[in-house]
């Protein structure tokens, strides 16, 4: 069973998720807290899978209470969800360690499957990429070589320069040569482009895989 923790201001949203875990085979919402001064507490008497912060919190302070659960050594997956957040605010959460965003109309299905994916210790950004003027193909991409695709898909996960040498044993020189070449092949401007593209094709590759959704689906939670 995935446990669940959530931090979101409004009570009624703790119930209607309450309800929507009840409904799944797997997942169960252990606890629920309607400030983020007493997230940390939650979940480090819980020790929960996954815990889902609501961005309304502000996201400079959600950030902080992430790097408060990495601080104390706490396992617990971050998934935060959002009416709307910004491509950079999207960034930002991976880069601080956060492994879900998730819109908060989501589809049931979708966010059993966020909950998932997360607790897994895989990312899940999916749909959150779509109102950034950036392509999925470039007229004038080449092929990545795998080392290169290697470094874009760490680069995706918001490893540092530093983090993606140790990860594959090369220098962090060897590690900005790579970065030049997906630069110069594929036409993107910069890393924090790299990384949304890399997420959006890691979605659209997710979605492919799934298929389309049946008709009758769940209507979608609107939870705020």
């Amino acid at each position: 069973m995935i446990s669940v923790c959530l931090c979101d201001p409004q009570p009624v949203v703790h119930e209607g998720l309450r309800v929507l875990l009840e409904n799944s085979d797997d997942l169960s919402l252990v606890d629920a807290v309607e400030d983020l001064r007493d997230a940390i507490g939650m979940a480090a008497d819980h020790q929960p899978d996954v815990v889902i912060f609501d961005r309304s919190f502000g996201m400079h302070s959600v950030l902080e209470s992430v790097a408060e659960l990495r601080s104390k050594g706490l396992a617990a997956k971050v998934v935060i969800w959002a009416a709307s957040i910004s491509d950079v605010e999207c960034f930002r959460a991976i880069q601080a360690g956060a492994r879900g965003i998730m819109k908060k109309t989501v589809e049931p299905e979708a966010l059993y499957h966020c909950l998932r994916t997360v607790a897994g210790n895989q990312l899940w950004t999916e749909n959150l990429y779509e109102t950034r003027d950036m392509p999925l193909e470039r007229p004038r991409s080449r092929p990545l070589t795998p080392r290169e695709q290697e470094v874009a898909a760490l680069v995706a996960k918001g490893m540092k320069n530093r983090e993606i040498a140790e990860s594959l044993g090369i220098a962090t020189g060897t590690v900005k040569i790579h970065l030049m070449h997906i630069f110069e092949k594929t036409g993107i401007r910069d890393r924090f482009e790299l990384a949304l593209h890399g997420l959006r094709r890691s979605n659209e590759r997710e979605r492919s895989s799934r298929g389309a959704a049946p008709d009758g689906r769940k209507p979608a939670l609107a939870v705020g």
